[in-house]
Protein backbone atom coordinates (compact mmCIF):
# COMPACT_ATOMS: atom_id res chain seq x y z
CA UNK A 1 0.00 0.00 0.00
CA UNK A 2 1.18 3.48 -0.80
CA UNK A 3 1.80 5.46 2.37
CA UNK A 4 -0.04 8.76 2.79
CA UNK A 5 2.89 10.72 4.28
CA UNK A 6 2.15 13.62 1.94
CA UNK A 7 -0.91 14.38 4.06
CA UNK A 8 1.43 15.70 6.73
CA UNK A 9 2.63 18.35 4.30
CA UNK A 10 -0.60 19.43 2.62
CA UNK A 11 -3.44 21.42 4.17
CA UNK A 12 -6.63 19.38 4.55
CA UNK A 13 -8.93 21.87 2.99
CA UNK A 14 -11.39 21.84 0.11
CA UNK A 15 -14.99 20.77 0.18
CA UNK A 16 -16.85 18.01 -1.57
CA UNK A 17 -16.78 17.47 -5.32
CA UNK A 18 -17.65 20.67 -7.18
CA UNK A 19 -20.23 21.04 -9.92
CA UNK A 20 -18.98 19.91 -13.33
CA UNK A 21 -18.62 23.50 -14.53
CA UNK A 22 -16.37 24.24 -11.54
CA UNK A 23 -14.16 21.16 -11.74
CA UNK A 24 -10.55 22.02 -11.08
CA UNK A 25 -7.50 20.48 -9.45
CA UNK A 26 -8.51 21.75 -5.99
CA UNK A 27 -11.90 20.04 -6.13
CA UNK A 28 -10.35 16.77 -7.30
CA UNK A 29 -7.77 16.84 -4.51
CA UNK A 30 -10.45 17.85 -2.03
CA UNK A 31 -12.63 14.88 -2.94
CA UNK A 32 -9.61 12.59 -2.80
CA UNK A 33 -8.53 13.79 0.64
CA UNK A 34 -12.01 13.94 2.17
CA UNK A 35 -13.82 11.06 0.49
CA UNK A 36 -11.20 8.55 -0.61
CA UNK A 37 -8.26 8.62 1.79
CA UNK A 38 -10.33 8.23 5.02
CA UNK A 39 -12.03 5.11 3.62
CA UNK A 40 -8.73 3.56 2.53
CA UNK A 41 -7.01 4.23 5.84
CA UNK A 42 -9.91 2.94 7.91
CA UNK A 43 -10.94 -0.05 5.79
CA UNK A 44 -7.82 -1.19 3.96
CA UNK A 45 -8.48 -4.86 4.72
CA UNK A 46 -11.95 -4.60 3.20
CA UNK A 47 -10.63 -5.02 -0.31
CA UNK A 48 -14.03 -4.93 -1.99
CA UNK A 49 -14.83 -1.56 -0.38
CA UNK A 50 -11.38 -0.21 -1.24
CA UNK A 51 -11.77 -1.18 -4.89
CA UNK A 52 -15.29 0.28 -5.03
CA UNK A 53 -14.06 3.56 -3.52
CA UNK A 54 -11.27 3.90 -6.05
CA UNK A 55 -13.57 2.98 -8.95
CA UNK A 56 -15.98 5.73 -7.92
CA UNK A 57 -13.10 8.19 -7.82
CA UNK A 58 -11.88 7.16 -11.28
CA UNK A 59 -15.40 7.36 -12.71
CA UNK A 60 -15.68 10.93 -11.49
CA UNK A 61 -12.36 11.76 -13.15
CA UNK A 62 -13.24 10.38 -16.59
CA UNK A 63 -14.57 13.64 -17.96
CA UNK A 64 -11.86 15.87 -16.51
CA UNK A 65 -9.86 17.85 -19.06
CA UNK A 66 -6.24 16.82 -19.47
CA UNK A 67 -5.05 20.10 -17.95
CA UNK A 68 -6.82 19.28 -14.66
CA UNK A 69 -5.63 15.67 -14.69
CA UNK A 70 -2.04 16.89 -15.09
CA UNK A 71 -2.36 19.17 -12.05
CA UNK A 72 -3.64 16.43 -9.75
CA UNK A 73 -1.90 13.45 -11.31
CA UNK A 74 -0.22 12.60 -8.00
CA UNK A 75 -3.48 11.60 -6.33
CA UNK A 76 -4.43 9.53 -9.40
CA UNK A 77 -1.04 7.81 -9.41
CA UNK A 78 -1.30 6.98 -5.71
CA UNK A 79 -4.87 5.74 -6.20
CA UNK A 80 -3.93 3.43 -9.04
CA UNK A 81 -0.94 2.17 -7.08
CA UNK A 82 -3.09 1.31 -4.04
CA UNK A 83 -5.66 -0.30 -6.30
CA UNK A 84 -2.87 -2.46 -7.76
CA UNK A 85 -1.92 -3.51 -4.22
CA UNK A 86 -5.54 -4.31 -3.36
CA UNK A 87 -6.08 -6.40 -6.47
CA UNK A 88 -2.78 -8.19 -6.00
CA UNK A 89 -3.86 -9.18 -2.48
CA UNK A 90 -7.16 -10.44 -3.91
CA UNK A 91 -5.29 -12.61 -6.42
CA UNK A 92 -6.54 -10.58 -9.40
CA UNK A 93 -3.15 -10.48 -11.06
CA UNK A 94 -4.03 -9.10 -14.48
CA UNK A 95 -6.13 -6.30 -13.01
CA UNK A 96 -3.34 -5.52 -10.53
CA UNK A 97 -0.76 -5.15 -13.30
CA UNK A 98 -3.21 -2.99 -15.30
CA UNK A 99 -3.63 -0.67 -12.31
CA UNK A 100 0.14 -0.59 -11.71
CA UNK A 101 0.63 0.44 -15.35
CA UNK A 102 -1.91 3.24 -14.89
CA UNK A 103 -0.07 4.39 -11.76
CA UNK A 104 3.13 4.78 -13.77
CA UNK A 105 1.29 6.50 -16.62
CA UNK A 106 0.03 9.09 -14.15
CA UNK A 107 3.51 9.72 -12.77
CA UNK A 108 4.09 7.20 -9.97
CA UNK A 109 7.86 7.07 -9.37
CA UNK A 110 8.61 5.52 -5.96
CA UNK A 111 10.73 2.60 -7.13
CA UNK A 112 12.16 1.97 -3.66
CA UNK A 113 8.69 1.55 -2.15
CA UNK A 114 7.63 -0.89 -4.87
CA UNK A 115 10.68 -2.99 -4.10
CA UNK A 116 9.73 -3.44 -0.45
CA UNK A 117 5.92 -3.49 -0.69
CA UNK A 118 4.77 -7.05 0.12
CA UNK A 119 1.28 -6.24 -1.16
CA UNK A 120 2.66 -6.69 -4.67
CA UNK A 121 4.34 -10.06 -4.06
CA UNK A 122 1.60 -11.93 -5.94
CA UNK A 123 2.50 -10.21 -9.22
CA UNK A 124 6.29 -9.99 -8.98
CA UNK A 125 6.79 -12.99 -11.28
CA UNK A 126 4.47 -11.52 -13.93
CA UNK A 127 6.53 -10.63 -17.01
CA UNK A 128 4.54 -7.50 -17.78
CA UNK A 129 4.98 -6.31 -14.19
CA UNK A 130 8.74 -6.91 -14.47
CA UNK A 131 8.89 -4.86 -17.68
CA UNK A 132 6.97 -2.05 -16.00
CA UNK A 133 9.29 -2.23 -12.99
CA UNK A 134 12.33 -1.92 -15.26
CA UNK A 135 10.65 1.11 -16.88
CA UNK A 136 9.97 2.61 -13.46
CA UNK A 137 13.59 2.15 -12.42
CA UNK A 138 14.73 4.52 -15.15
CA UNK A 139 12.79 7.39 -13.56
CA UNK A 140 12.44 6.38 -9.90
CA UNK A 141 15.61 4.60 -8.76
CA UNK A 142 17.51 7.78 -8.01
CA UNK A 143 20.74 6.22 -6.79
CA UNK A 144 20.82 4.04 -9.92
CA UNK A 145 20.17 7.07 -12.15
CA UNK A 146 22.94 9.05 -10.47
CA UNK A 147 25.41 6.16 -10.64
CA UNK A 148 25.01 5.76 -14.39
CA UNK A 149 24.97 9.50 -15.12
CA UNK A 150 27.71 10.93 -17.35
CA UNK A 151 30.60 12.67 -15.68
CA UNK A 152 31.62 16.30 -16.01
CA UNK A 153 34.15 17.60 -18.51
CA UNK A 154 36.97 19.09 -16.46
CA UNK A 155 38.81 20.22 -19.60
CA UNK A 156 36.12 22.53 -21.01
CA UNK A 157 36.83 26.24 -21.09
CA UNK A 158 35.16 28.46 -18.51
CA UNK A 159 36.10 31.73 -20.21
CA UNK A 160 32.48 32.47 -21.12
CA UNK A 161 31.23 32.08 -17.56
CA UNK A 162 30.57 35.14 -15.40
CA UNK A 163 32.96 35.74 -12.54
CA UNK A 164 31.61 34.64 -9.16
CA UNK A 165 31.60 37.40 -6.56
CA UNK A 166 30.90 37.46 -2.84
CA UNK A 167 29.78 40.47 -0.83
CA UNK A 168 32.43 41.59 1.67
CA UNK A 169 31.53 41.26 5.38
CA UNK A 170 32.07 45.00 5.90
CA UNK A 171 29.19 45.83 3.54
CA UNK A 172 26.74 47.94 5.54
CA UNK A 173 23.85 45.51 4.98
CA UNK A 174 25.87 42.50 6.12
CA UNK A 175 27.10 44.46 9.13
CA UNK A 176 23.43 45.07 9.94
CA UNK A 177 22.71 41.33 9.65
CA UNK A 178 25.63 40.53 11.94
CA UNK A 179 24.47 42.98 14.60
CA UNK A 180 20.73 42.27 14.27
CA UNK A 181 21.18 38.57 15.02
CA UNK A 182 24.23 38.96 17.26
CA UNK A 183 26.02 36.45 15.04
CA UNK A 184 29.32 36.69 16.91
CA UNK A 185 27.63 35.16 19.93
CA UNK A 186 25.83 32.55 17.84
CA UNK A 187 28.99 31.51 15.97
CA UNK A 188 30.89 31.26 19.25
CA UNK A 189 34.55 31.56 20.07
CA UNK A 190 35.60 28.15 18.76
CA UNK A 191 37.47 27.25 15.59
CA UNK A 192 36.29 27.91 12.06
CA UNK A 193 34.43 24.60 11.67
CA UNK A 194 32.53 24.99 14.92
CA UNK A 195 31.43 28.48 13.83
CA UNK A 196 30.21 27.14 10.49
CA UNK A 197 28.21 24.40 12.25
CA UNK A 198 26.83 26.75 14.89
CA UNK A 199 25.47 29.15 12.29
CA UNK A 200 23.92 26.24 10.38
CA UNK A 201 22.16 24.88 13.44
CA UNK A 202 20.98 28.31 14.57
CA UNK A 203 19.16 28.93 11.27
CA UNK A 204 17.78 25.39 11.35
CA UNK A 205 16.47 25.81 14.89
CA UNK A 206 15.22 29.38 14.42
CA UNK A 207 13.31 29.10 11.13
CA UNK A 208 10.69 26.42 10.46
CA UNK A 209 10.77 24.71 7.08
CA UNK A 210 7.54 24.80 5.09
CA UNK A 211 7.93 23.70 1.49
CA UNK A 212 4.48 24.92 0.51
CA UNK A 213 4.89 28.49 1.79
CA UNK A 214 5.00 31.49 -0.52
CA UNK A 215 8.24 33.42 -0.87
CA UNK A 216 8.23 36.90 0.71
CA UNK A 217 8.78 39.84 -1.62
CA UNK A 218 11.85 40.89 0.35
CA UNK A 219 14.29 37.99 0.54
CA UNK A 220 17.02 38.86 2.99
CA UNK A 221 17.86 37.27 6.33
CA UNK A 222 16.25 39.98 8.48
CA UNK A 223 13.07 40.16 6.40
CA UNK A 224 12.73 36.36 6.32
CA UNK A 225 13.18 36.14 10.09
CA UNK A 226 10.68 38.93 10.76
CA UNK A 227 7.92 37.60 8.49
CA UNK A 228 8.26 34.12 9.99
CA UNK A 229 7.87 35.51 13.50
CA UNK A 230 5.12 37.95 12.58
CA UNK A 231 3.01 35.40 10.69
CA UNK A 232 4.06 32.35 12.73
CA UNK A 233 5.09 30.58 9.56
CA UNK A 234 7.95 28.79 7.90
CA UNK A 235 9.69 29.21 4.56
CA UNK A 236 10.93 26.85 1.89
CA UNK A 237 14.44 25.48 1.53
CA UNK A 238 15.51 28.27 -0.84
CA UNK A 239 14.67 30.99 1.66
CA UNK A 240 16.37 29.07 4.50
CA UNK A 241 19.52 28.69 2.40
CA UNK A 242 19.51 32.39 1.49
CA UNK A 243 19.19 33.32 5.17
CA UNK A 244 22.12 31.07 6.11
CA UNK A 245 24.08 32.40 3.14
CA UNK A 246 23.86 35.96 4.42
CA UNK A 247 24.83 34.87 7.92
CA UNK A 248 27.94 33.16 6.55
CA UNK A 249 28.86 36.17 4.40
CA UNK A 250 28.31 38.53 7.34
CA UNK A 251 30.78 36.47 9.38
CA UNK A 252 33.41 36.53 6.62
CA UNK A 253 32.81 33.08 5.10
CA UNK A 254 32.57 32.69 1.33
CA UNK A 255 29.21 31.07 0.74
CA UNK A 256 26.73 30.17 -2.00
CA UNK A 257 23.24 28.76 -1.99
CA UNK A 258 23.11 25.89 -4.46
CA UNK A 259 19.98 24.56 -6.17
CA UNK A 260 20.24 20.77 -6.45
CA UNK A 261 18.08 19.46 -9.29
CA UNK A 262 16.88 16.01 -10.45
CA UNK A 263 17.36 14.67 -13.96
CA UNK A 264 13.60 14.85 -14.52
CA UNK A 265 11.49 17.11 -12.35
CA UNK A 266 9.19 14.86 -10.33
CA UNK A 267 8.01 16.61 -7.21
CA UNK A 268 10.66 19.04 -6.03
CA UNK A 269 14.28 20.09 -5.98
CA UNK A 270 16.35 21.17 -2.98
CA UNK A 271 18.54 24.14 -2.04
CA UNK A 272 21.49 23.90 0.33
CA UNK A 273 24.63 25.93 1.07
CA UNK A 274 28.22 25.51 0.00
CA UNK A 275 30.50 27.36 2.44
CA UNK A 276 34.25 27.65 1.99
CA UNK A 277 36.51 26.47 4.81
CA UNK A 278 39.96 28.03 4.82
CA UNK A 279 41.04 25.46 7.41
CA UNK A 280 40.16 22.52 5.15
CA UNK A 281 40.73 24.44 1.89
CA UNK A 282 37.48 23.25 0.35
CA UNK A 283 33.75 23.84 0.10
CA UNK A 284 31.50 22.19 2.69
CA UNK A 285 27.94 20.88 2.39
CA UNK A 286 25.59 22.64 4.84
CA UNK A 287 21.81 22.12 4.68
CA UNK A 288 19.74 24.39 6.97
CA UNK A 289 16.45 22.63 6.16
CA UNK A 290 17.67 19.43 7.80
CA UNK A 291 20.45 20.90 9.95
CA UNK A 292 22.65 18.49 8.04
CA UNK A 293 26.26 18.15 7.01
CA UNK A 294 27.87 15.10 5.41
CA UNK A 295 30.94 13.10 6.42
CA UNK A 296 33.06 10.21 5.19
CA UNK A 297 33.90 7.07 7.18
CA UNK A 298 36.54 8.98 9.18
CA UNK A 299 34.22 11.83 10.11
CA UNK A 300 35.78 14.26 7.64
CA UNK A 301 33.36 16.93 6.39
CA UNK A 302 32.51 16.70 2.70
CA UNK A 303 31.50 19.14 0.00
CA UNK A 304 28.90 18.82 -2.73
CA UNK A 305 31.26 17.44 -5.36
CA UNK A 306 32.62 14.86 -2.93
CA UNK A 307 29.17 13.72 -1.80
CA UNK A 308 27.96 13.43 -5.37
CA UNK A 309 31.01 11.41 -6.43
CA UNK A 310 30.75 9.10 -3.42
CA UNK A 311 27.08 8.43 -4.05
CA UNK A 312 27.86 7.86 -7.72
CA UNK A 313 30.62 5.35 -6.99
CA UNK A 314 29.05 3.67 -3.95
CA UNK A 315 31.51 4.99 -1.35
CA UNK A 316 30.60 5.57 2.29
CA UNK A 317 28.78 8.76 3.27
CA UNK A 318 26.83 9.60 6.40
CA UNK A 319 24.88 12.50 7.84
CA UNK A 320 25.27 13.93 11.37
CA UNK A 321 23.22 12.08 14.01
CA UNK A 322 21.22 15.13 15.12
CA UNK A 323 20.05 16.14 11.62
CA UNK A 324 16.26 16.37 11.45
CA UNK A 325 13.27 17.98 9.77
CA UNK A 326 11.64 20.59 12.03
CA UNK A 327 12.51 18.41 15.03
CA UNK A 328 9.68 16.11 13.94
CA UNK A 329 11.45 13.57 11.73
CA UNK A 330 14.98 12.22 11.93
CA UNK A 331 17.23 12.70 8.92
CA UNK A 332 18.66 9.28 8.11
CA UNK A 333 21.52 8.60 5.73
CA UNK A 334 19.43 6.07 3.83
CA UNK A 335 16.58 8.49 3.12
CA UNK A 336 18.42 11.81 2.93
CA UNK A 337 21.48 10.80 0.92
CA UNK A 338 20.71 7.51 -0.81
CA UNK A 339 17.19 8.55 -1.82
CA UNK A 340 16.34 12.25 -1.56
CA UNK A 341 19.66 13.86 -2.42
CA UNK A 342 20.58 11.16 -4.94
CA UNK A 343 17.50 12.39 -6.78
CA UNK A 344 18.56 16.02 -6.46
CA UNK A 345 22.23 15.86 -7.42
CA UNK A 346 21.97 15.47 -11.17
CA UNK A 347 22.23 19.19 -12.05
CA UNK A 348 23.67 21.86 -9.77
CA UNK A 349 22.94 25.56 -10.11
CA UNK A 350 24.04 28.74 -8.35
CA UNK A 351 24.03 32.47 -8.94
CA UNK A 352 27.09 34.38 -10.06
CA UNK A 353 26.74 36.90 -7.22
CA UNK A 354 26.33 36.08 -3.55
CA UNK A 355 25.24 38.84 -1.24
CA UNK A 356 22.52 40.59 0.74
CA UNK A 357 19.01 40.60 -0.78
CA UNK A 358 20.30 38.49 -3.66
CA UNK A 359 16.93 37.63 -5.17
CA UNK A 360 14.82 40.60 -4.06
CA UNK A 361 13.62 42.35 -7.19
CA UNK A 362 14.24 46.09 -7.30
CA UNK A 363 13.74 48.05 -10.50
CA UNK A 364 17.09 48.85 -12.04
CA UNK A 365 18.96 46.37 -9.86
CA UNK A 366 21.34 43.96 -11.52
CA UNK A 367 19.79 40.57 -10.74
CA UNK A 368 21.90 37.39 -10.47
CA UNK A 369 22.69 35.21 -13.44
CA UNK A 370 22.51 31.47 -12.86
CA UNK A 371 25.08 28.94 -13.98
CA UNK A 372 24.12 25.28 -14.15
CA UNK A 373 26.56 22.42 -13.89
CA UNK A 374 25.45 19.83 -16.48
CA UNK A 375 26.75 16.27 -17.06
CA UNK A 376 28.41 15.76 -20.45
CA UNK A 377 25.89 15.38 -23.25
CA UNK A 378 22.84 16.23 -21.13
CA UNK A 379 20.53 19.08 -22.19
CA UNK A 380 19.34 21.60 -19.65
CA UNK A 381 16.62 23.99 -20.79
CA UNK A 382 17.73 27.48 -21.78
CA UNK A 383 19.90 28.13 -18.75
CA UNK A 384 23.41 29.45 -19.08
CA UNK A 385 25.23 26.19 -18.54
CA UNK A 386 28.56 24.45 -18.73
CA UNK A 387 29.75 20.89 -18.66
CA UNK A 388 32.84 21.87 -16.71
CA UNK A 389 33.04 21.10 -13.02
CA UNK A 390 36.25 23.01 -12.38
CA UNK A 391 34.71 26.46 -11.90
CA UNK A 392 32.29 25.29 -9.28
CA UNK A 393 34.73 23.79 -6.86
CA UNK A 394 37.67 26.16 -7.36
CA UNK A 395 38.81 28.22 -4.42
CA UNK A 396 36.92 31.54 -4.16
CA UNK A 397 40.27 33.24 -3.81
CA UNK A 398 41.38 32.22 -7.30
Amino acid sequence: MRRFLWLLLLPLCFGSWAAESDWNADSVVGYYQNQVVPVIQKSWKNHALVEKTYRQFFDRCKSLPDSVVDQCSWCLSDSYYNLACCQSLRGRKRAAVDAFEQAIRHGYYDYAHVQEDTDLDNIRSDKRFQRLLAQLREVGDFNYILRKSPGYDNTASTDSLPAFTYMAPNDSNLVRVRRYFNLDSIAGAGDEISKIKNLLLWVHNTIRHDGSSYNPDVKNAIAIYEICKREDRGVNCRMMAQMLNECYLAMGFKSRYVTCLPKSFINDCHVINAVYSCTLDKWLWMDPTWGAYVMDEKGNLLGLSEVRERLKTGQFVTVNDDANWNHQMACTTDYYLNYYMSKNLYYLQCSDISGFDNETYVKGKRMPRYVTLVPVGEPYGNSLSTSNEAWFWASPYK
